[in-house]
Order: structure tokens, then sequence, then C-alpha cells
């Protein structure tokens, strides 16, 4: 029985050996070598899983309103004093921030942190291509503006904004909302959309 294992294995050990010459010989011959796909982990990989949507309150002494998106809902708005009186409310996909009619407008270009100091509809840079909308809390109008950051090289986005002219505003010195796409998170279809369906009067 042993013998008959030697028997059987022999051709197995040549055939092996012919095959590994002959590839040996292509390579040598000048043909490109084989390439084998590199090998797939057998777990799958999972994405993070994208935030929840929330209804977000907002009820200060400037302005009031509700907003349905993505986002950091549990922290919801912040008030600054410096340099003017603002509101802001940092979402997942867009910026929702009501500026002072006191602040002074931006004097650069946005950037650099920097997305400009909108305050009211005149406020729309000139020249800027601007498209209006009817939403839940007033008219919009949108456009987009040119953001840039620069460290060692300087990279440039799309950035969309809306101005949202209050229908009811809370407090007289912030008679607007500003919906802005940080960094083109929305092209301005997509922000146009999000201030017609996700922006909501309190209560």
């Amino acid at each position: 029985m042993a013998a008959r294992r030697r028997t059987a294995t022999a051709p197995v050990v040549g055939l092996a050996l012919a095959l590994a010459l002959g590839v040996a010989g292509c390579a040598d011959s000048g043909d490109d070598p084989i390439s084998l796909p590199p090998s797939t982990p057998s777990a799958t990989r999972t994405s993070a899983a994208p935030d929840p949507v929330r209804e977000t309150t907002v009820d200060t002494a400037a302005v009031a309103f509700e907003v349905r998106a993505a986002g950091a809902a549990d922290k919801g708005a912040q008030t600054e004093t410096t340099p003017c009186a603002r509101v802001l409310l940092a979402l997942t996909d867009v910026t929702i921030e009501s500026n002072s009619v006191a602040c002074k407008p931006q004097d650069r270009s946005p950037g650099n942190g920097r997305h400009g100091m909108y305050r009211t509809a005149a406020d729309v840079p000139p020249g800027a291509a601007t498209e209006k909308v009817t939403t839940p809390l007033g008219e919009a109008i949108l456009f987009t503006q040119q953001y840039f950051e620069a460290t060692n090289s300087v990279r440039y986005w799309q950035e969309p904004v809306a101005i949202v002219t209050l229908r009811d505003p809370k407090s007289q010195d912030h008679p607007t909302l500003i919906v802005r796409a940080d960094k083109g998170s929305l092209d301005q279809a997509r922000l146009k959309t999000f201030v017609v369906t996700n922006l909501l009067p309190l209560g």
C-alpha cells in the first residue's frame, strides 16, 4: 500500500515542477508576469451610520423657528455678542445663523473661516446670480459664493447661501436667517430643497 502511495504522487510532483519551470520560462522570455488580484477580507466593512434627522427648536430673544435636519440638535443654538449679536446653529449639512442689522458687513472675500456677514437680502454680493423661493418662514434668496482656505496651499469651494427674510420676525434687529452649506456640503439645488422643506415656524 505504501508503494502505491509513492507511485501515485510521483506524476503530481513532476507535473508541479513542469508548471513551475514553464512559468519561469515565460517570465524570462520577456512576457508580463501573471498578477493575482489582492485578497478580499472576509469581514464586510461597514461605514459609519449617518446622523439621525431630528427637529431642533430655536427660541431665543432674537429668533424663533424649528428645523428638521441631521446634526447637533442636543447642543441647540449658540448666542454670540462679539463682534455683534448673532445666533448660530451648526448642523451636519448646513449652518444657520441670524445676524443683527447692527453687525458690520465683511469687507473681504469669504475665506479662512469667514463666510460672509449677511444681515438682510440687501447684502447679497453685487453681480451674484440669485434665485428666489418661498419657504414656510418667508421668502428666500439663494446664491453661491466662492470660499477659500489657505495654509501651505489654497483650496476653493463653491458655497451656496440662502438669506431667508422672516415673515414674522421675533426681533426687528434680526429680520433674516442665513442658511449656508459650508464648503459646498450641499449644492444650491439641494440647499433650496432644504430651506423649502425643513425650516418651520415655531409651534
